[in-house]
């Protein structure tokens, strides 16, 4: 999977850009068209079986970037994209001003501080 765009490298503020399909053994490639919107669709994140992926995606508002959810069936067809579910998910999106630009799945809880964080990105040291 790869986003495409017209020029540029930071996606996100590209409506035009939208999720690719690499065929890694026949070299075909294609439009995810089962996930893409008028809108940015971009960066995009796998689960360790390659079945589940995440990306961000402008299609709500235009404005901010949300993160969305698809499954990959066995002949790489996509189901629907989703949000993650919340307890009132009209109320939580319509509040969330945050926008996110470059998702990943955690392996585990991160049970860390914003400011223990803050400094881990900030240190020269590679942390894994």
């Amino acid at each position: 999977m790869y986003t495409q765009a017209d020029y540029g490298y930071f996606s996100v503020w590209h409506p035009e850009a939208d999720l690719w399909l690499l065929d890694l053994q026949t070299g075909e490639t294609r439009p995810l068209d089962e996930v893409n919107s008028p809108r940015a669709e971009s960066l995009h994140n796998w689960t360790p079986n390659s079945r589940w992926f995440l990306f961000t995606s402008r299609r709500d508002d235009g404005l901010y970037t949300r993160i969305y959810f698809s499954h990959l069936d066995a002949d790489g067809k996509a189901s629907k994209p989703f949000l993650l579910p919340q307890r009132n998910p009209k109320e939580y999106y319509r509040d969330l001003f945050d926008s996110y630009n470059t998702p990943d799945f955690a392996s585990r809880p991160l049970a860390s501080h914003a400011r223990e964080l803050g400094q881990q990105i900030e240190s020269d040291e590679r942390a894994i």
